[in-house]
């Protein structure tokens, strides 16, 4: 039995999830936006799930491999309800089962935590980390300093007025999410976050209170790469997004009338050794990493996200990397 745990029509496991079933494995997605797999309980040798459409009853310590894909778990996989207000003599204590500072959220998550932990351990074949689905952006840009690679200068700011002083930060500049930024989709309409581009005029003289945001120096590019690394290896894509206005700065802003050229890639041996052992501090075996090579050929760091999309990579350079990812959760190697 092998577990994935994803969200709700995650594309990359579902490419894994195909690739699995044509080989006969038993495979079983957890999400926690359906209620389709729920926790019946726990004990010192189950921990027992059963399947809501097919009757199907599992102990999740019984799996041979386990991939975090995604966060796998929700209140949905507990509980099919909570009750929509709680009086009691009188007061509308409902505060303490809805959001997420509520007693409920609370609960699940510690639940959630040791579930993820337990299996962690006793798996022999993981792909992914429970305890590390998102990295720090500003942590890991000190750790790749830490390691040697090259990263952009960046600070935070509270004011406008503060630009103006900031020696160590280009102008133009760029502004970027501190977090991963907005990604949802609401019907037909998608939200997303971009990297911008700012010149410190146009903010001079203006005395005016930010919520802290990230500034970094502007890295005149070449060409961007994209690199998934799985288990010791990488797969690397070069992305030139620099010839097109919409895409040279973000090439995120995708172009359908002109796409941006991509290539399978070749990082040196350097940045790849020194890229591994940010790797492995943080305890990962999978993740995807993104860099600007400069005009001067310098490679500079810009992150590391654990459950980055593969697809990107994948199919533009026929990687295959939903096969690899399958061979790895049945045979423990690629």
């Amino acid at each position: 039995m092998i577990l994935i745990f994803s969200n709700e029509n995650d594309l990359s496991t579902l490419g894994v999830a195909k690739r699995l079933k044509q080989m006969r494995q038993d495979v079983i997605i957890i999400e926690p936006d359906t209620s389709d797999n729920m926790l019946i309980g726990i004990d010192k040798e189950k921990i027992l799930f059963k399947n809501i459409r097919t009757g199907r009853v599992f102990n999740l310590l019984n799996a041979s491999a386990c991939w975090w894909r995604r966060s796998g778990l929700g209140m949905k996989n507990f509980t099919k309800s909570l009750p929509k207000k709680i009086i009691f003599e009188g007061k509308d204590l409902s505060a303490l089962i809805y959001g997420n500072k509520s007693l409920a959220f609370m609960e699940m998550s510690d639940l959630r935590d040791y579930i993820f932990n337990t299996l962690y351990k006793k798996c022999k074949i993981k792909i992914g980390n429970p305890n590390v689905m998102g990295l720090n952006r500003l942590e890991v840009l000190d750790t790749a300093k830490e390691f040697g690679l090259e990263t952009p200068n960046f600070a935070i700011i509270t004011n406008y007025n503060q630009l103006q002083k900031l020696d160590n930060i280009s102008d133009p500049f760029v502004t970027k999410a501190i977090y991963n930024g907005i990604y949802n989709v609401f019907g037909k309409m998608s939200y997303y976050t971009y990297t911008e581009v700012h010149d410190k005029k146009d903010f001079e003289d203006k005395d005016i209170p930010l919520f802290p945001s990230l500034v970094t120096s502007l890295i005149e590019k070449s060409y961007e790469v994209r690199s998934f690394y799985l288990d010791g290896k990488f797969y690397s894509m070069a992305i030139f997004s620099q010839k097109n206005e919409q895409t040279k700065v973000d090439f995120r802003k995708y172009s359908i009338e002109k796409p941006n050229r991509t290539e399978p890639y070749q990082l040196p041996k350097e940045i790849e050794t020194k890229l591994e052992a940010i790797y492995k501090k943080y305890n990962l075996n999978c993740g995807s990493a993104d860099f600007i090579v400069d005009q001067e050929e310098n490679y500079v760091f810009l992150e590391i996200n654990p459950v980055g999309q593969f697809g990107m990579t994948s199919q533009p350079c026929n990687y295959d990397l939903e096969q690899k990812i399958a061979n790895y959760l049945v045979y423990g190697h690629q």
